[in-house]
């Protein structure tokens, strides 16, 4: 029997569990058992995004009751030995051009090193969650429980469903998936419940700007009318950014190892990792509420001269703000918007990172609601009347303050009100908090955002026209899932007809656009087609697979395309004939990292 409402922030940095009673709206943060220390077994209410496999001496003196562990010592243990640490598993999830199935993670382990797949290094902090939640909640398990994990709003259908997979791994129930920038919105909703509706009005636009440890998110909510009621809409969400607290260690890791090579040592790439797992520290440190001056910034030598075995220097609280504030949040205008990035053709394995660490220009891109770069046109140009901060980055009131004054220099050179900053932040807690708000919700205790999909969803239909030589048979994009489509619902392109490939391998191309409206500035609907999609559209993994024929069909069936918004917050694409038989296009996440591997 469910007893309980459980929301878990599945953070780059830090989870977070939060619950309540089925029956109440009180909201409490469960402390997480693990180990804190060698041996050390303590609670905390965050949990560490870190996994360590330990050294084998240490295997031996039993520091941990797994053959890894994650948490705090292993945060802490692996700032010393960074070729034996996992970190950002999350943001490797939604990395296409690795099989996430594959024992890749520690990148710098050592050959016949224990290793374990993003996959599983995702499943692993969820299985620990489980764990703790058992072994405190006796009478009530884990698995009768109602489950929600929150996701980044930009996580496309295959990193989805990776985490899905991940919480089956980890022996959960069915699952609900919220995107993490509503789920904050949501956490100071229920904190501010008998307020929230005296300080916002119907046409409000709120951005909800969420900086965490490995990832920026940026969403749009508008304030609207229901029947003379004050509803709620998600109105946009940004693509997926690795930019985060992560940038602003390695940041000062450089700016450190600098002023160590001043000192005349040599730094090498062990010892740079162990400098940004220290500098994370400096950064909460130097950037936090009755800040210190100075921080000192040891890590462990190489080499016998060196007293102690350890080189020391000091980053000052004024060189941190310069550095950070200044060079991820330097004023910009509109028109500054963050560049299109371009890739090298060889790099090092490793997260897609965003090029552009300038957060302000990814914030313009953002506001310009088509993501044109190209254009220094104001017409779709969006300045929010609020401002809600969430995110453990955030912390730092110098970057809060960066932030207001670069919306407010844009509302003014826009003739837009001043945004207000909405009060009450809970930094590091409203996303697990929020999503069991938004459990509330979905039982009736509680206003709901209306927000549904975060993109337009496109299949990619190839033409049928003579073919040319040297040339690809053009392709066209069909919109099968409008923007904000909402869970639970389906559409069917009734009023058109294709040809399935059947009996023989078969490449299906999935396309997506993270805001309402096109450049043109026509809305994005059921049906649309888009022959321009590499300058409109962002290409997602495709799917390869054979579906089955019977032996009187040929080589292709007609049919009609439905697409299913589930409940649970997954995409599917059914394809379906005149006789009735329909073949889902999954997004089997196993068959498109093996193409993506070859």
């Amino acid at each position: 029997m469910t007893a309980y409402i459980i929301g878990i922030d599945l953070g780059t940095t830090n989870c977070t569990l939060a619950y309540t009673p089925v029956g109440s709206t009180e909201i409490s943060l469960f402390s997480i058992p693990q180990f804190t220390a060698p041996g050390v077994l303590g609670e905390q209410f965050s949990l560490p995004s870190f996994t360590y496999f330990p050294l084998q001496e240490e295997l031996e003196a039993k520091i941990a009751d797994k053959s890894y562990c994650v948490g705090a010592f292993a945060r802490n243990r692996g700032a010393e030995l960074p070729n034996r640490l996992i970190a950002s598993a999350k943001s490797w999830l939604c990395h296409g051009g690795i099989d996430r199935r594959e024992k890749l993670l520690p990148i710098g382990a050592e050959e016949g090193e224990e290793k374990m797949s993003p996959l599983e290094a995702n499943a692993a902090l969820l299985r620990h969650l489980k764990e703790a939640w058992d072994l405190k909640m006796v009478d009530a398990p884990f698995k009768n429980q109602q489950i929600l994990i929150t996701v980044p709003a930009s996580f496309d259908p295959s990193a989805r469903q990776l985490v899905l997979e991940a919480a089956e791994a980890a022996d959960y129930p069915e699952v609900i998936l919220l995107e993490e920038p509503q789920a904050a919105f949501y956490g100071w909703i229920h904190a501010h419940a008998d307020e929230w509706r005296k300080q916002l009005k119907v046409e409000d636009t709120i951005l909800v700007v969420d900086i965490g440890g490995g990832t920026t998110d940026f969403s749009l909510i508008s304030v609207t009318d229901e029947a003379g009621n004050m509803g709620l809409k998600r109105r946009a969400v940004g693509s997926h950014l690795l930019l985060g607290g992560d940038n602003f260690d390695l940041a000062l890791a450089y700016l450190a190892k600098g002023k160590l090579e001043d000192q005349g040592h040599a730094i090498d790439d062990w010892q740079l990792q162990s400098l940004v797992h220290v500098c994370r520290t400096a950064k909460e440190q130097l950037l936090g509420e009755a800040s210190p001056t100075s921080y000192d910034i040891t890590i462990h030598g190489r080499g016998s001269r060196l007293i102690g075995g350890t080189l020391t220097t000091a980053i000052s609280q004024e060189e941190a703000l310069n550095l950070l504030v200044d060079g991820f949040l330097p004023l910009v205008t509109p028109q500054d918007r963050s560049i299109i990035e371009r890739r090298s053709g060889i790099q090092q394995i490793g997260l897609p990172y965003a090029q552009d660490a300038r957060i302000s220009a990814q914030l313009a891109k953002f506001l310009s609601m088509t993501g044109e770069v190209d254009s220094t046109s104001m017409d779709n140009f969006v300045v929010p009347t609020a401002l809600l901060f969430n995110g453990g980055t955030l912390k730092a009131s110098a970057l809060r303050t960066r932030l207001i004054e670069q919306l407010n220099q844009w509302a003014k050179e826009c003739k837009a009100p001043a945004v207000i900053e909405l009060p009450g932040s809970d930094y590091d807690f409203a996303v697990s908090r929020g999503a069991v708000s938004y459990g509330l919700a979905r039982n009736g205790q509680g206003v709901r955002i209306k927000g549904g999909t975060s993109r337009s969803y496109w299949i990619g239909v190839e033409e049928a026209v003579p073919a040319v030589p040297g040339l690809p048979m053009p392709l066209k994009a069909v919109c099968i899932v409008p923007f904000g489509m909402e869970e639970g619902t389906e559409q069917e392109l009734s009023h058109q007809e294709f040809a399935l490939v059947l009996g023989e391998q078969a490449t299906f191309r999935f396309f997506s656009h993270s805001t309402p409206t096109l450049s043109s500035g026509q809305e994005a609907v059921t049906g649309m087609i888009v022959k321009n999609w590499k300058q409109e559209l962002s290409e997602l993994h495709p799917i390869e697979t054979v579906l089955p024929k019977t032996e009187t069909d040929g080589k292709t069936v007609r049919v009609k395309i439905k697409s299913r918004v589930t409940e649970l917050g997954t995409l599917e694409v059914w394809c379906e004939a005149h006789d009735e038989r329909k073949w889902k296009l999954e997004f089997d996440i196993r068959a498109q990292d093996e193409a993506a591997a070859k």
